[in-house]
Parts: structure tokens; sequence; C-alpha cells
């Protein structure tokens, strides 16, 4: 266990766990008080100046409960930080993320621990403890996973992708992990978006095409016939690019 000085020392926060409030009171304070302008400055704001004391108090109250957006806030700087640390620091904040990812109730967090793994998902570890979250029952937090897997060199990332986009209950998270799929090189892989193809539903036939141009290089747009005769072996011409096309190719693109 870390000691109080380790703690303030380590740019992480260890407080990644499950906050365990010790004073109860101070909760109820606060809601008392939320008319007068919350808990900001503690529950009693109003005597600060006037009693340090109080104001000591409140500090040290502040460090034994620990509230969501800290937990978030440290975790996304572990994100900022992991790819940078020893191969034992980063097998130690992995063990540390999948544990928090198996008992944690809040989906939010959930998501950010897997966006912090992100930077680390070439390694047998961490895809470990993503793939855990192939299953679960929010579809923001398996979406995370599709996002975090996209650009992993490991084969094990793109089969995991392959299963979600067949399988996943969510039709939305099928189509971004079908899409997510075009960052990754197998056979089986190739073979599923060469099926997808022949997909009625337009969305799908989108991100099959986005999938494609990823994972060929070319650009055939949603010309479904010009893919299907490239992947046949046919020497298909791609077709020009509008100025339109070459702007929107030149934006940063959000997930």
């Amino acid at each position: 266990m870390m000691t109080r000085s380790e703690n303030e020392s380590n740019p992480i926060s260890h407080r990644l766990g499950r906050s365990r409030p010790r004073l109860v009171w101070i909760g109820f304070l606060c809601a008392g008080l939320a008319p007068c302008g919350g808990c900001t400055d503690g529950p009693f704001f109003h005597m600060k100046k006037l009693n340090p004391y109080i104001q000591n108090q409140w500090r040290q109250d502040r460090e034994k409960v620990v509230v969501p957006s800290q937990r978030i806030a440290e975790i996304r700087l572990l994100k900022s930080q992991i790819a940078s640390m020893t191969n034992d620091e980063q097998a130690k904040w992995i063990r540390d993320l999948d544990e928090l990812v198996q008992h944690e109730s809040s989906s939010e967090i959930r998501r950010e621990a897997v966006l912090a793994l992100k930077p680390v998902n070439d390694r047998p570890d961490a895809l470990v403890a993503m793939t855990r979250l192939t299953k679960d029952k929010n579809d923001f937090v398996r979406l995370a996973v599709v996002d975090a897997l996209h650009k992993s060199p490991s084969d094990e990332a793109g089969r995991t992708l392959l299963n979600m986009a067949a399988s996943d209950p969510s039709n939305n998270i099928r189509l971004k992990a079908t899409q997510a799929l075009g960052g990754h090189r197998s056979p089986e892989i190739k073979q599923y978006l060469a099926n997808k193809l022949e997909d009625r539903n337009p969305a799908m036939q989108y991100h099959v095409s986005l999938a494609l141009k990823e994972y060929t290089g070319k650009n055939y747009g949603g010309d479904m016939e010009a893919w299907k005769g490239y992947l046949a072996g046919e020497n298909v011409p791609e077709p020009r690019t509008s100025i339109a096309e070459t702007l929107e190719s030149l934006l940063p693109i959000t997930r």
C-alpha cells in the first residue's frame, strides 16, 4: 500500500478505485447549503476567512472523498503518460485498470479506462483488459473498445473487432466495428468486408466502403460494383476525386 508521501509525489493519483467517503455529514451539509452557492469552498464557505481551522478541515475531507470528475481527470492524465512509462510501470497500471473495469459501476469511468489503454493497445495484457468489455452492457463503453482497437497492430485486436462487427447487439457498434476493420489485415477480414458489399443497408455499405478505402488505399466511394471488381482482381480505375472530396479528406476525423 502506498504511503501518503508516495501518493503525493506520484503524478497519477492512487485514487482510481471507488471512493469511500467517511464523513457522511459533509454531503448532508452540502445538500442543505446548495441554494447558498454549493460546496465549492466547503460546507462553511462563508466562515473560511474567519476560521482557518474549518478551511483546513474541509481540505482534508476533500482528500478523503474522491468525486467522479476527479477520478476521470486522473485516468485521463494516466492516458497522456502511459505510453512513455517503462514496461514494468505500464504493466502495473494496466493491471490496475483491468481490475477497475471489472468492478466499476460507472459506465463513464469504464469508458475512460478503456481509452486510457489505447496508447498501449499493442500489449497483450492491455488487449485482455479491453476484450473483457466487448460484452459490456453500455454501448458507449463498447464503442470505446472499437476506437481503442482500431489502430492496434495486434492480430488479436483484429479478431476481436471482427467478432464485434458480426455479433454485437447494437447496429451502430456493428457499423463502427466494420469500419475499424480497415485498420487490420487478414484474409478473414478481407472476406468479411467483401461479403458485406452485398448488404442492402446503405449505412453498412457506407462503412464498408470506408473500411475498404483504409484497407486497400483505393477510393471507389460508394460504388459497390467497383469495389467488388477490385477485390476480384480486376483493374478498376478510380474515379476522379472532386474538390469537395479532397477538402473533406483533409479534415480531421472525429469519433
